[in-house]
This record gives structure tokens, sequence and C-alpha cells, in this order.
């Protein structure tokens, strides 16, 4: 074989070979994105999900979901209880208590250095 024919043929392999490694990077850069693609879409439905178990955790903590009241048995209660008092009051007034004599009033008259019952001083007081 002469060189020119082994060259030629080098060449040809050479240009096959380029060609069988560029498809092999096809068929590689084709599988590694479907899988990544694949991952990134797991890990973004995952991530998503997450994101909003973490947004909706997060309003319950700044605005929590209202408590429902049970306001019957408070104005039952209120109203049995000033039922209570009422009863109370009318039966304390109805009751007849010790009369307070107060003060007795004097029999006597008052004199001239006496108004109305106290003693009237004679000199003004001085000023220091």
């Amino acid at each position: 074989m002469s060189t020119k024919v082994a060259r030629a043929k080098a060449r040809k392999d050479a240009a096959e070979a380029v060609h069988t490694l560029a498809d092999a990077g096809r068929i590689v850069a084709g599988s590694t994105a479907a899988s990544v693609g694949s991952s990134v879409s797991e890990l973004s439905g995952t991530l998503s999900g997450r994101v909003d178990d973490a947004r909706h955790a997060l309003a319950e903590a700044i605005d929590p979901t209202p408590v429902k009241v049970r306001r019957a048995p408070w104005i039952l209660a209120v109203l049995v209880l000033s039922g209570l008092a009422a009863y109370a009051w009318a039966t304390l007034l109805r009751r007849e208590g010790p009369a307070d004599p107060g003060t007795p009033v004097s029999t006597t008259p008052p004199s001239t250095d006496q108004l109305h019952g106290k003693t009237t001083p004679t000199q003004p007081p001085s000023r220091p």
C-alpha cells in the first residue's frame, strides 16, 4: 500500500470517527438533557409545593383563621347572674334593718356665742 492510499484511508477513518463521536455526543447530550429536564421538572414541582406550604404557613401565622366563639353560654350566664343580682337587691331592700338614730338634736336654743351649734371665736386669728 502506498502512503497516499494509507493517508486517504486514515482521513476517511478519522472522519467516520469524528461523525461517530459527534453522534455519541448528541446521544449523551440528549439523554443528559432529558434526565436533567425530568429532574428539573421534579425538583420544580417539589419546590413549588414546598413554597406553597411555606406561604400557607406564613399566612396562618400572620392572619390566623378566626376562632368560632360560642356566645350563647356567655349571654345565658350574664342573664342568670343579672337575675340573681336583681333578686338579691330586692331581698335586701325589703329587709328591715336597724334605724340609725343619727345625731341627737339639741333641745336648748343656741346662745349668742354659738352659730348653728358651733362655738365662734371671739377674736379673729392673728396672722404671723
